[in-house]
């Protein structure tokens, strides 16, 4: 409510009322001065009179007719003024006390409260102790109109009525406490108004039961305005600003206490905030690995800076990360960052602040999608006259209701390989980016003197000389461009050193060749067509191999020339002719050698080239493939009776008896083969030369070498893993025992 201006002075009471005067709304009347500027009558010289004004000419008040007409109709004015703005003076000061409490609870809404009290309860004893405190409270909330300056004070809606005469009051002032509670749940049940006539029941009520001294009971509005001697409850309702309760907060710890009091152990959120844990106590605290923070990938909506993404860091290697700085260093930002991306990872989030303003800055930082599944619970609940918390929950659940959950998946995947396109894109780029970084500062050979080194100084140098050397014209941009020059450097002296000489001017001593001696234009086109290169005899994949090695720097091809050298003579020690064609397909080398080439079964092939020193036949290792098909074939025959024995038990046929005298092998460790002469192993090359005890059944092995050669030629081992089993080796379709973890039976 802005101040009034008093009415203005007509000009013709300048210098008559003082303005000092006028604008004090709480004095007299502003008086009319006995003189004052004036005019006076003069004589012309015609005889005629006239009025006429006079410098520093004063005249008196009962002369100014004039000044005496203005004056009345302007004090009628200035006096409707006073009144008004003495009237509103109240409630201009009023406004200007709430809005100056409305600045601190912006702020300090973590400290300070406003509650509006009912029921003062006044007394002062002989002893000087002394009581004035209201017994009724509810708190309140305030909000400021940007436009218009209206300021507003509203009842909290979450809050109630609340008695607080425990906060003041104990025993040995009379006061009775179960009296008092049941009091409590009376008002609370009840949706009283502090204003409201049913609170003069109540504060009769408690002066009746609660209290139990004489009292003298007040309605006045007015507050008494010194302690009385004898107790007395006024109703006085007003506004106060005061610091938080914190009895709720009290209570709230000393729950906390007990409850790890009884349960012997602390959570480690609430033990880093009494005690010095260092990194290594918070990550065994609970005796449980922490799970990392983020997946590999984690969805950050907005940019990250190098401090930004080492707080990142030390949150997934801890459990708890203080971060200073001063304000716009983008902790707020790093903080969105951290909650958009566990949510994308289905976690909930929870973020608390001391003050209610972080919370909201916050909010609005946040992507609008990801804002709308947060509940924003403030301290006053009421924004702007709508409840958020009801209207975040009731936005959470219209949009589960409206969503479909196919069609969210859908949307989830279509929207995760537009992200992939997007890194591959990016991936891409950054290896563009790097490989023209590289190639600026790539150190070129010196392809003619003084050309060599970066390409800028190559340009550079072009650059310098391009006067001099510009009789050699541009290059052609049509047609492919050679990527090296046509002549040498050598050939280029030699070339400029002929020409010196006069190598390409007409000689006059020449002689010119008979015509008859040179080619018909037939045998030259002849000659020509017969150098070309045709594709006859070729296939189309020759063809197109031809056309791309010719393509091809000659120093690329030099290395293929290499290289196929060196294949030729691999594929010579293997046995095995140059020509694919001519590969005999029943060989291993050959399946080996094709599976290496296409790529194929390479987790496989790694595994065999592990057990290149494990497997021994005879002693020693295969050298040949005759050796290594030897064994390959004895692993087939051991996988073909593995899988008959098995066969045979799911029939349920009757057990065979070995007869005696059947030749067996003996698989512990390795594979014992009377028959063949031989005697195939395959263990671990540490386990050599170290004499090996009789093992029992269930802690024999069969070797990881075996089971890997068995996958690699399409057979399987029944134990894989741990067995010991006898075999025959003369005949496939007879077996007499096998053991699989000490538990024998007798296919």
């Amino acid at each position: 409510m802005p101040q009034a201006a008093p009415p203005p002075l007509p000009e013709v009471l300048d210098g008559w009322v003082s303005p000092e005067l006028c604008r004090d709304a709480d004095g007299e009347d502003p008086p009319l001065a006995s003189e004052g500027p004036g005019k006076e009558l003069v004589r012309a010289e015609d005889g005629r009179q006239w009025r006429e004004e006079a410098d520093d000419h004063s005249v008196r008040r009962e002369d100014a007719a004039e000044v005496l007409r203005a004056y009345g109709p302007w004090l009628a004015r200035w006096r409707r003024w006073a009144e008004r703005e003495r009237a509103e003076r109240a409630l201009r000061e009023l406004y200007e006390q709430v809005y100056h409490w409305h600045q601190k609870l912006t702020q300090q809404d973590d400290q300070l409260e406003l509650v509006l009290v009912t029921g003062l309860l006044t007394w002062s004893d002989p002893r000087g102790d002394a009581v004035h405190r209201h017994i009724l409270t509810h708190r309140v909330e305030t909000s400021v109109d940007r436009k218009t300056a209206r300021l507003t004070v509203r009842l909290t809606a979450e809050g109630a009525v609340r008695l607080e005469d425990q906060a003041f009051l104990d025993t040995d002032d009379g006061w009775a406490p179960e009296r008092s509670a049941a009091l409590a749940e009376e008002i609370a049940a009840q949706s009283l108004h502090l204003l409201g006539s049913e609170t003069l029941e109540h504060l009769a009520q408690w002066q009746e039961r609660v209290l139990q001294r004489p009292v003298t009971f007040s309605a006045e509005w007015q507050p008494p305005r010194e302690p009385e001697p004898g107790a007395r409850l006024t109703y006085a309702p007003a506004l106060v600003l005061r610091p938080r309760d914190r009895n709720a907060l009290l209570n709230f710890y000393e729950r906390i206490a007990d409850s790890v009091a009884s349960e012997a152990h602390a959570p480690l959120a609430l033990a880093q905030l009494v005690l010095p844990l260092d990194a290594e106590a918070r990550a065994n605290w609970d005796g449980r690995e922490i799970p990392p923070l983020f997946g590999d990938d984690p969805l950050f909506p907005g940019k990250t800076n190098e401090r930004q993404r080492s707080v990142l860091r030390r949150l997934e290697r801890d459990t708890g990360v203080v971060v200073q700085g001063p304000p716009g260093t983008g902790k707020t930002h790093t903080i969105a960052n951290l909650v958009s991306a566990l949510l994308a990872q289905g976690q909930r989030v929870l973020v608390t602040s001391a003050r209610d303003q972080a919370l909201t800055v916050l909010r609005d930082k946040l992507p609008p999608a990801v804002r709308d599944l947060c509940v924003l619970l403030l301290s006053s609940a009421r924004q702007d006259g709508a409840d958020e918390l009801e209207r975040t929950i009731n936005a959470l659940t219209d949009q589960v209701a409206a969503s479909d959950p196919e069609q969210l998946r859908d949307e989830i995947r279509q929207l995760a390989a537009q992200r992939e396109e997007v890194r591959e894109r990016i991936a891409t780029l950054t290896e563009e980016v790097i490989s023209l970084r590289e190639a600026e500062v790539y150190r070129h050979p010196e392809i003619a003197p003084g050309y060599g080194g970066v390409l800028a100084a190559i340009v550079q140098r072009v650059r310098d000389n391009a006067e001099h050397h510009s009789w050699i014209g541009l290059v052609p941009e049509d047609g492919p461009t050679p990527s090296s020059p046509p002549l040498s450097p050598a050939q280029a002296a030699e070339l400029l050193s002929l020409l010196r000489e006069g190598a390409a001017e007409p000689r006059a001593g020449g002689t010119l060749p008979d015509p008859d001696t040179l080619p018909s234009p037939e045998d030259l086109s002849q000659a020509i067509e017969a150098g070309r290169i045709t594709d006859d005899g070729l296939s189309l994949e020759a063809v197109g191999i031809r056309d791309s090695l010719a393509q091809l720097d000659t120093s690329v091809t030099d290395d293929l020339v290499s290289f196929a050298s060196d294949c030729r003579t691999a594929l010579h020690h293997l046995g095995l002719p140059p020509n694919s064609r001519r590969w005999d397909t029943d060989k291993w080398t050959t399946n080996a050698l094709t599976a290496r080439l296409s790529r194929e079964n390479s987790a496989m092939w790694r595994q065999v080239y592990a057990l290149n020193d494990q497997l021994t036949e005879d002693g020693h290792s295969p050298g040949t493939p005759d050796e290594l098909d030897a064994v390959l074939a004895h692993l087939r025959a051991l996988s073909t009776v593995d899988a008959i024995t098995r066969r045979w038990a799911q029939a349920g046929a009757p057990p065979l008896r070995r007869s005696p005298g059947t030749p067996t092998g003996v698989l512990d460790g390795g594979v014992h083969a009377p028959e063949a002469g031989r005697r195939l192993r395959c263990r671990p090359r540490a386990h050599r030369r170290r004499p090996r005890p009789p093992r029992p059944a269930h802690r024999s092995h069969l070797t990881h070498g075996l089971a890997g050669l068995c996958r690699c030629t399409g057979g399987a081992v029944g134990s894989a893993g741990r067995g010991r089993g006898t075999y025959p080796t003369g005949n496939v379709g007879r077996a007499v025992a096998y053991t699989v973890g000490g538990f024998a039976s007798r296919p």
